[in-house]
């Protein structure tokens, strides 16, 4: 009798411990391969790349092997009014880095346009001083039309920035980045005109991001800021933006900074 007794509750335990087994199993199934009446599983992960910034390099290096094949030019300054003001105030250059290895609109695919302003004043002044022309004569007037290309054995241009030096710059959907120096004193106004981010992108209907650029970090680190009256990205474009330099400078370590 007691022995009929243990095995009837061996028994029991036992189809108790194979009914959890296959539960188990059945709801492990349910995360490997979804079926067709089963809800897909939803991972959230706060995933950052943190890179690993390599050892110091010498002053040519190939620059395929730190990320996408990118085009350097520089705009050099005009023969008349850009040299007279490079004497007089120093050079001051628009940079661009170019690529088509990265798909712009992976990150960013809204156009910005400029944003409404909100006194008369403003209005006023972006009419006149930010029109069509008037940029148009800045830039030929500062810089020539057709830019210097450099050497793939040259330093990068994003590596010659000196540190703690602002710059603005557009990203545009064709992979182009313009930037160039924000001059520190306010009466170098023909310089502070050209660094503008609409005299920059030229008026161009497809910019993705404007802002501030500037390296820390004994140079290691680009700091990127959506600072731009005239397009104003919003704050959560940031982190795409962050992404996308990430992937174009993978040397670099890219962080997104909040703006004033």
């Amino acid at each position: 009798m007691v022995a009929s007794l243990v095995s009837k509750y061996c028994l029991c335990d036992l189809l108790n411990s194979k009914s959890s087994i296959r539960d188990q199993l059945t709801r492990e199934d349910d995360f490997a391969v979804p079926g067709p009446d089963r809800p897909k599983p939803i991972y959230n992960t706060d995933w950052h790349q943190m890179p690993s910034i390599p050892p110091r390099r010498g002053k040519h290096y190939d620059n395929i092997k730190v990320g996408p094949p990118i085009v350097e030019c520089v705009y050099p300054p005009t023969i008349f009014f850009g040299r007279l003001f490079r004497i007089i105030w120093g050079e001051n250059p628009i940079l661009e880095i170019s690529q088509s290895s990265i798909d712009v609109n992976d990150y960013l695919p809204i156009c910005l346009h400029p944003s409404p302003l909100p006194t008369l004043n403003d209005y006023i002044k972006h009419k006149t001083l930010c029109a069509k022309p008037i940029i148009w004569i800045i830039r030929r007037s500062q810089v020539q039309p057709r830019p210097k290309y450099r050497s793939a054995n040259e330093k990068s241009l994003i590596d010659e920035l000196p540190i703690d030096q602002r710059y603005n710059f557009t990203l545009l959907g064709d992979g182009r980045l313009v930037f160039t120096r924000i001059p520190h004193s306010k009466f170098k106004y023909p310089y502070r005109l050209l660094s503008k981010h609409v005299a920059l992108a030229k008026h161009s209907s497809n910019v993705r991001f404007a802002g501030e650029l500037r390296k820390t970090d004994n140079g290691e680190t680009l700091l990127i800021k959506n600072n731009s009256g005239t397009y104003k990205p919003d704050d959560k474009m940031t982190p795409s933006a962050v992404a996308y330099f990430q992937q174009l400078f993978p040397h670099l370590c890219v962080r997104g900074i909040p703006r004033d």
